[in-house]
């Protein structure tokens, strides 16, 4: 059966303030799907409540047969997200901490050591396995985050503006890795104000800001 997520009436709320308006839309894997509408429409919003971590004010979301909610496992196990920065280990260098993701989710070291390497060289930074964060540029820092989202497996994946502080070229090879994994039958929702993305997406949600926000 084809993997779905459906949004049903979702609303957030926040005292008097609209954090997202009345949403509802179903979307089926695979694909790459653009969020998009201005700042303070609610895109952050949305996607931390697909990612179980905002409990909606009403309304539901489903991925699948299961209510978005962080501390099912079963939930846990089929939803991935970059929204804020993941936790990075000072002291630990970049295939390290990839490595430990990968043997949490059940490789064995060889496959771990591999795919840690694999991970990196797709996404353009192989020469920095042996680096640690604090030695890293803004963008190479962000680069390191994807590599930490993609690293375990997943049915869906989502995204709040995956682009910020890539250059053009790192664009492009982030969404040729986004494309192996729809590809592979994931379903991708990322947020985004750039163009490119936009257009290499399947399809798109566009949310307007409340006008009483």
């Amino acid at each position: 059966m084809t993997l779905q997520v459906q949004a049903e009436k979702l609303e957030v709320a926040a005292g008097e303030s609209v954090l997202l308006p009345e949403t509802s839309f179903t979307l089926q894997a695979p694909g790459l799907i653009a969020l998009t509408g201005p700042n303070g429409a609610g895109k952050t919003t949305l996607l931390k409540t697909l990612a179980g971590r905002q409990l909606p004010s009403s309304g539901q979301c489903l991925i699948g047969n299961l209510t978005a909610y962080e501390f099912d496992p079963a939930f846990r196990a089929a939803v991935a997200s970059l929204i804020d920065t993941p936790p990075m280990a000072r002291d630990m260098t970049l295939n390290e901490q990839l490595m430990l993701v990968r043997l949490s989710w059940g490789d064995d070291d060889d496959e771990a050591r591999f795919g840690a390497e694999q991970c990196l060289a797709r996404l353009t930074i192989p020469h920095l396995g042996d680096r640690f964060p604090y030695e890293l540029s803004s963008g190479q820092l962000q680069l390191f985050a994807l590599a930490l989202t993609l690293s375990r497996p997943f049915e869906v994946l989502l995204l709040d503006e995956p682009e910020r502080h890539l250059d053009a070229e790192r664009v492009v090879a982030l969404l040729d890795v986004l494309d192996q994994h729809v590809d592979r039958g994931a379903l991708i929702i990322t947020a985004t104000h750039r163009q490119e993305i936009i257009d290499r997406n399947t399809h798109r949600i566009h949310l307007v800001r409340d006008a009483g926000s």
